[in-house]
């Protein structure tokens, strides 16, 4: 059973303390990955990010639960946080595979379009294993792809939100952790990426809509929305964990 991320602080140091004191580890795909295994890490490095800034008051209780994930009690309102994952479902496969039968192949990465499977089994086999060529990158095509596939995620939660999944009394954050197979490695590169996507957002951001919507990966919280676009190093706390 996965613990939930359940917290009560009184101040940032508070909140920091707590946070480092919680394993935040997510198992392998085929190990029992769950979604609130992946929730409770990017919230969590979310708020460690954002802990001493005015955007998390104090005291703060921290709410686990459903649509959206998490809500956060501050003393005179709440904000609520849903979360996703943008991973192909392609990738996800493929990384399966390789978790169980090709643990220590270097994939060369694939070409992939969200909402779309387009490989046969015998071709994400082949790619788990190492076997099959990568695409080549040229041009700002990774920063393309990259904001294609964000701006798809963002899209299909703003649906959700529009058709009233979510209380629209609540202000409510999009929190995305970015697992999408691209090589955007360097910040002047994402931030690059931040901008296509954004240029891609339009529709997405007129009310109703999330007030903000933060993009996660290993390193860096990326703000998306309410512009102008702001890059912050994760404050990882749970480093050699």
């Amino acid at each position: 059973m996965v613990v939930r991320l359940s917290l009560l602080a009184a101040s940032s140091a508070d909140l920091l303390s707590q946070l480092a004191a919680t394993d935040i580890t997510v198992p392998l795909r085929t190990e029992g990955r769950t979604t609130e295994h992946c929730e409770r890490y990017t919230t969590a490095r979310m708020l460690s990010t954002l802990a001493g800034t005015p955007l998390i008051q104090y005291p703060l209780k921290v709410e686990h639960r459903d649509k959206p994930d998490f809500v956060l009690h501050y003393p005179t309102k709440q904000i609520g946080i849903e979360c996703t994952e943008a991973v192909s479902d392609e990738w996800a496969h493929i990384d399966a595979i390789r978790e169980r039968e090709f643990p220590d192949s270097m994939i060369m990465l694939p070409m992939l379009k969200p909402g779309e499977r387009t490989l046969t089994n015998a071709q994400r086999a082949e790619i788990a294993g190492g076997r099959g060529a990568g695409p080549p990158w040229v041009g700002n095509m990774t920063e393309r792809q990259w904001a294609d596939a964000i701006s798809h995620f963002v899209g299909r939660k703003t649906k959700k939100l529009r058709e009233g999944v979510y209380d629209l009394d609540r202000e409510t954050w999009l929190l995305i952790q970015d697992e999408w197979r691209v090589p955007v490695y360097r910040p002047e590169d994402r931030l690059e990426a931040a901008d296509l996507c954004i240029a891609q957002l339009d529709g997405h951001l007129a009310a109703p809509a999330f007030s903000r919507i933060y993009v996660a990966d290993s390193k860096w919280l990326l703000r998306l929305a309410p512009g102008p676009v702001e890059m912050l190093p994760i404050q990882d706390l749970w480093r050699g964990q």
